[in-house]
């Protein structure tokens, strides 16, 4: 695989003295082990050569540039991509915007597979032109090597839910909120006292991941509704990469739901570029500013007044992941082994997975899954039923569509999985021998219990256990529409 890498990935991995050692540093290096373990290759673009060896600091350019002759050069680069230009408009020349464009632009010609950076703006654009797949944080990148090629984290971890009072404020964890707030422990007392709910991903005695929720009964913005301000999260800087941020998003969503909340809010500041990219890929949207200058964000989880009508992906993500329509999708039911049922979904597990059997992808909400299904009109927006085949059958997972591929290039379907596989590559390799349909989905509800064989069939959805993916038929929409409470 070939990564080119952002000056703000070499620049932490490069430091010229001691205190050019930033809080990146260690995952940065250890993302560059991992992509020479793996035999990838790591290039850096002459436009970003340019940029490092321009620097001000003559003694630092100096040293960088001897530090940056182990990267291999990108040969010979695409110039501007035209499609971009269109999309995202011509950026002036000389200044950093062009380099974001011609860097995306050497991924756009598929000069690279992957494009590694911690830039919030240009992953922002990478979702407006379709790259976003591909465009990786360093944790991303680190998880996409390990998964596809065989390297799992040692455990999958729990999410256990504690009272603010039982937090362990001497956790390393707590000393990032000490440097942006310097009031924090006494408003971790205040959350002590009044019993906040927070969830912990705690492995031993360390913290992992970390959320503390307050329900306002009268919020400073004026939001409507039963409002909940989501006052922490964070995910320890060692321990990104497996999908935690996600695990937590998915507790906090089900609290949401399940205790009727219309909405949740955050601050927080415009360095946080990771947490507020996770933030907006599930629908949390700038809503104005803190008094601290902090970014309000606001995700809805019902449509209030005055929202526009949404086609049924657009619907999810705004709304979901447990709110989903059916108007305007169709719906499918999918035939899962239960060896990939256990990786993608395991908290239907009867029991939870331990060891070198869990996949850090079983912690998301954005998964994929790729079979031999000759189906080819699945399309963004879709609902998938999930059924479980084989042992315990049934239809056990509701997720809704946000891609598909046809391919029998294992590289292409490796580059539009990587974020959210739970195959390695010689897995995607002995698949490609035939046509492979890959399917990106979000996973919008889990059903305990499952819908079994003879509720399906006295429905209308199946005659009998599916093989291969199937269209559920119309007639059938108004039952699942039923049993899942949603508009057909």
């Amino acid at each position: 695989m070939r990564f080119l890498l952002d000056t703000n990935i070499v620049i932490p991995a490069e430091p010229t003295s001691a205190e050019d050692v930033e809080a990146r540093t260690p995952s940065v290096v250890g993302l560059l082990k991992a992509l020479s373990l793996g035999r990838h290759i790591a290039y850096l673009h002459p436009a970003s050569l340019r940029e490092l060896r321009g620097d001000r600091n003559q003694a630092r350019a100096e040293t960088r540039g001897v530090l940056i002759g182990k990267y291999a050069e990108l040969p010979r680069p695409p110039g501007m991509s035209k499609r971009l230009v269109e999309e995202l408009g011509a950026p002036p020349p000389g200044s950093n915007s062009e380099i974001d464009l011609l860097l995306l632009s050497a991924l756009d010609a598929d000069a690279v597979d992957y494009f590694v950076t911690e830039d919030d703006g240009i992953h922002r654009r990478a979702r407006r032109v379709g790259l976003a797949e591909r465009v990786l944080t360093v944790a991303d990148a680190i998880n996409a090597v390990q998964a596809l090629f065989s390297t799992v984290p040692e455990r999958l971890p729990f999410v256990v839910p504690k009272f603010a009072h039982e937090l362990d404020e001497t956790q390393p964890i707590f000393a990032s909120f000490r440097e942006d707030y310097p009031q924090f422990d006494a408003w971790l007392v205040r959350c002590k006292r009044e019993h906040r709910q927070t969830w912990v991903i705690q492995t031993g005695n360390v913290y992992q991941g970390l959320c503390i929720v307050k329900t306002e009964a009268a919020n400073d913005y004026g939001f409507p509704g039963k409002i909940l301000k989501l006052c922490s999260f964070k995910i320890a800087d060692n321990f990104r990469g497996n999908r935690y941020g996600e695990l937590l998003l998915k507790t906090l969503f089900s609290y949401l739901v399940e205790n009727h909340y219309d909405g949740v809010y955050v601050e927080a500041f415009e360095k946080h570029g990771p947490l507020l990219t996770l933030l907006a890929d599930f629908g949390f949207e700038d809503a104005c500013a803190s008094k601290k200058g902090e970014r309000v964000l606001l995700k809805k989880l019902r449509a209030w007044e005055g929202d526009q009508s949404l086609g049924p992906n657009e619907y999810h993500i705004k709304y979901g992941p447990h709110a989903l329509t059916l108007k305007g999708a169709q719906l499918f039911v999918v035939p899962i082994q239960p060896k990939y049922h256990k990786l993608l979904f395991p908290e239907l597990e009867e029991q939870l997975p331990l060891g070198t059997d869990s996949q850090p992808f079983g912690n998301s909400i954005r998964k994929a899954y790729l079979c031999h299904a000759k189906i080819r009109k699945m399309a963004a927006g879709d609902v998938i039923l999930f059924y479980r085949s084989e042992r315990d059958q049934g239809v056990t997972a509701v997720a809704v569509v946000e891609g598909t591929l046809v391919s029998s290039d294992a590289l292409k379907l490796a580059q539009y999985v990587s974020k959210r596989t739970v195959y390695s590559y010689a897995d995607i390799e002995e698949m490609a021998r035939k046509p492979v349909l890959a399917i990106q989905f979000r996973l919008a509800r889990t059903l305990k219990p499952r819908w079994e064989v003879d509720v399906l069939k006295a429905a209308g959805i199946i005659k009998q256990a599916p093989q291969s993916c199937m269209q559920v038929p119309g007639k059938a929409v108004n039952w699942i529409s039923h049993q899942l409470a949603v508009p057909p």
